[in-house]
């Protein structure tokens, strides 16, 4: 999945996920909602982890189950996308993880230690190295997605 795709999934998504921090009493400026691609090394290391840590499957078979899960989405014509809000730090970590580019890890972290006021969001998308980033300045914006363009990884850069 394009990180396009992943960031305009994502801001239909958020609403929800500032909902559930809100109901948690938590402040959803301290975090980040992030959106990767299920089928990367990354998803698929997210979603074996849950699916270990729920207890739905032994760590030595979840590999093997997420694969599988993965084969069926795309016999159906879709694609696993794992979404979750998570801190700076947290998201810092996954990156290093991932197959971004060390200047765009910087340039994110560069990003986020920027404050965000109430009623701002960050939202980023991770596809393979291509990472979307923006401030969503309320759900209106989410709503309508052209007022909040992403930034490319090569804009962070």
């Amino acid at each position: 999945m394009e990180a396009d795709e992943l960031f305009d999934q994502a801001l239909t998504n958020l609403p929800e996920a500032v909902g559930d921090l809100l109901r948690d009493r938590r402040d959803p400026s301290k975090y980040v909602f992030a959106t990767f691609d299920g089928a990367s090394e990354l998803g698929m290391a997210l979603i074996a982890s849950d699916l270990v840590s729920d207890g739905r499957v032994r760590s030595q078979s979840a590999r093997a189950q997420v694969e599988r899960m993965i084969r069926l989405a795309e016999e159906r014509g879709e694609e696993l996308v794992v979404s979750m809000m998570v801190t700076c730090e947290v998201l810092g970590r996954m990156l290093t993880a991932s197959r971004v580019d060390s200047a765009t890890r910087v340039a994110v972290a560069l990003w986020l230690e920027t404050p965000v006021g109430p009623g701002h969001f960050r939202v980023v998308a991770v596809a393979g190295t291509d990472v979307r980033a923006a401030v969503v300045d309320s759900f209106d914006d989410v709503e309508s997605s052209e007022e909040s363009t992403p930034t490319s990884s090569t804009l962070l850069n």
